[in-house]
């Protein structure tokens, strides 16, 4: 490769045969651990989804837990590519660089972000300090650590009426819920205090935006392309809506999905700029999804950006906005793959003819 987007024309295409899927398999918590503690996890079905859909293209497909055997099973498996679906064990906030830096270590080409951009990407403070400085608009928000930073709220709260509060770096929503809006001073410090006791980390303030909610997915490198976007909205409108944990886990009954078609062309425009912006700020690979919300001027704001996105084909939002916005599963994980691909000099002979590996 003559850089990490792309590979020289000139060398001769690697063959892939054998890929491992590697993953983090949900279970339930245990005692004394929040009800959300493997929410990010991915159930057996989500992982069967992903290598079915990987072997169809013709690859030899291993299954590689991130376990305490996760080291033994993938030098067995040898595998010449990875597609990577790990959260990382543990609750560090640099927990989804494990594996990427286990394979960087390896010599193992693999789909995704390297370790610094995944890591980067899950603390919420640090993405935004990020965007932000490249011109991306983002929300207000504020770090708390413990209980010397509690006094700033009452300047907080001058600023703006009412605030999100959320754990620093967790994903799936964990640590949102529905009354994770906090309109005074001692709200916002009873839901501070409700993260450091629950997740054993600083809570981030968030301005509450009232516009609406659309992610967009991203795939691609140097030139990042939009696969699809969607409006999110409660099935039974209310005043203040969180796409909180609760709506996550119950989202046949309370949520809509609706397709690109729901959102103004100018808007689209914007969203997708904004989104292939942060993917080329974060440096990010092969995919993200890129959470947004409207503030009161109509401005999309970034509230989260995920380059580990859920490929669940039923659930994850990746695949549902790529489905609403005309593709389907099977051509989402082809130009993943395609993507990686392209990256690592390696050649995929189950790709179309003009396939966007870029």
């Amino acid at each position: 490769m003559n850089d990490e987007y792309g590979c020289d024309p000139e060398v001769p295409l690697r063959p892939v045969s054998r890929i491992s899927v590697v993953y983090n398999l949900k279970k339930a918590a245990g005692a004394g651990e929040p009800d959300d503690k493997y929410e990010e996890y991915d159930p057996l079905s989500t992982v069967e989804s992903v290598a079915e859909t990987i072997a169809s293209f013709g690859f030899s497909v291993s299954l590689c837990e991130q376990d305490g055997d996760f080291f033994p099973r993938l030098r067995s498996q040898a595998p010449d590519f990875v597609a990577n679906l790990a959260e990382g064990r543990g609750d560090a906030r640099g927990r989804e660089a494990q594996v990427p830096c286990i394979l960087e270590s390896e010599s193992i080409p693999f789909w995704g972000s390297d370790g610094v951009s995944m890591a980067v990407a899950l603390d919420k403070l640090l993405t935004g300090r990020t965007l932000s400085s490249e011109g991306i608009p983002v929300p207000l928000s504020s770090s708390f650590r413990g209980e010397e930073d509690l006094p700033v709220l009452t300047e907080l709260f001058r600023q703006r009426s009412r605030y999100v509060v959320k754990p620093r770096y967790e994903g799936s929503s964990k640590g949102i819920f529905t009354d994770s809006v906090a309109h005074s001073p001692r709200e916002a410090e009873d839901r501070i205090r409700r993260i450091w006791h629950r997740y054993g980390q600083p809570a981030l303030l968030e301005e509450y935006l009232p516009g609406a909610e659309i992610t967009v997915g991203v795939t691609g490198n140097s030139r990042p392309a939009i696969a699809g976007m969607m409006r999110i909205s409660p099935v039974h409108p209310r005043e203040e809506f969180l796409y909180s944990l609760e709506e996550k886990r119950n989202y046949l009954e309370r949520i809509r999905y609706d397709g690109p078609e729901s959102i103004p062309a100018p808007l689209r425009e914007q969203l997708g700029r904004f989104a292939a912006g942060a993917f080329r700020a974060l440096e990010l690979r092969d995919m993200a999804r890129v959470d947004f919300r409207l503030d009161g001027d109509g401005i999309p704001r970034i509230i989260d950006i995920n380059p580990l996105p859920g490929l669940s084909p039923q659930y994850s939002d990746l695949p549902i906005l790529h489905r609403l916005s005309g593709g389907s599963y099977p051509d989402l994980v082809r130009s993943i793959l395609a993507s990686a691909f392209r990256r690592n000099g390696l050649a995929f002979s189950a790709l179309p003819v003009g396939a966007d590996a870029l």
